[in-house]
């Protein structure tokens, strides 16, 4: 309860502040978070240093981890602001450019994936998408509390953006997709061997989820990328990518994985465009000792 009336009092701070003065303070927040949480400070700092490669030193990669710690509290200004944020405020705030791919998915009539990675600004993604009529569901995993889970999805239902539990997703998803809907997929998660399929990620091999290449598969579904970010004066940019062309060989686990390479390739590039927009707070690489 404690928790819930905390979570309460900083969503009616956001939403009753100008925009600017919550970034602000969010940024001061980020700076806190950055020095007095040990473990995601230096999970951050080891992705980033894969992210930017060795060329980059190391203020450089430590200057990056703490602005994607402050770039992420801004993104939860935006996400305290969503059930309130006409649709019309974010638009004026946009400069999107791919519309013509999206629909061109939608043509298809077989549903569409959007595939992303914790890149950028989802929450004004998926208003954006709302908001110009197109049914949007996002899977997403259960919070811990029962009360700020029914928050979060109360907030992005007003906004015309409907949850679905991880824990109950694949039926769901396979209506929304029936009903030529689009389901929000975000899956920069690290993941044991024997969990996924081994993709290059950075220049090394590491373990992704395989559920948008399975399900575009099984489906005919179509994968659409692109991203959202913020830009100096606080606006939205960003770009819907053409669909995947995807080609099936008759071998299904090849294909899987040949799929599911295409897609860390077109995030890989756009992570490496945006750093500290990526909010990756869990160690993506394992370490040298735990790659045998």
């Amino acid at each position: 309860m404690i928790v819930y009336w905390l979570v309460l009092c900083l969503l009616f701070i956001t939403r009753h502040l100008p925009l600017r003065l919550c970034y602000w303070i969010a940024g001061i927040i980020g700076d806190l978070a950055y020095v007095f949480w040990p473990k995601g400070r230096r999970n951050v700092v080891d992705n980033m240093r894969h992210v930017l490669g060795p060329e980059a030193s190391e203020q450089q990669i430590k200057d990056t981890a703490r602005r994607s710690f402050r770039n992420y509290l801004s993104l939860l200004v935006d996400f305290a602001r969503t059930a309130d944020t006409d649709p019309a405020e974010i638009e004026a705030r946009l400069q999107g450019t791919g519309w013509e791919h999206l629909d061109e998915a939608f043509r298809h009539g077989k549903g569409v994936l959007l595939v992303g990675t914790h890149l950028g600004s989802w929450e004004a993604a998926g208003v954006a998408l709302a908001g110009r009529g197109y049914r949007v569901h996002a899977v997403s995993e259960t919070l811990g509390n029962e009360r700020i889970n029914r928050l979060a999805i109360q907030s992005r239902a007003a906004r015309g953006i409907e949850l679905i539990p991880m824990e109950y997703a694949l039926k769901r998803v396979y209506r929304a997709l029936r009903r030529n809907e689009a389901v929000g997929l975000v899956t920069d998660r690290p993941l044991p061997p024997d969990e996924g399929t081994p993709v290059m990620f950075f220049g090394q091999r590491i373990t992704w989820p395989t559920g948008p290449a399975a399900l575009a598969l099984k489906t005919g579904a179509k994968i659409v990328t692109g991203y959202l970010v913020t830009n100096a004066s606080d606006d939205y940019v960003g770009e819907i990518l053409p669909p995947l062309d995807i080609q099936t060989s008759g071998d299904h686990e090849s294909d899987v994985q040949r799929i599911t390479q295409e897609i860390v390739r077109i995030q890989e590039e756009l992570i490496r465009r945006y750093p500290d927009q990526w909010y990756m707070f869990r160690r993506m690489w394992p370490k040298a000792h735990e790659q045998s």
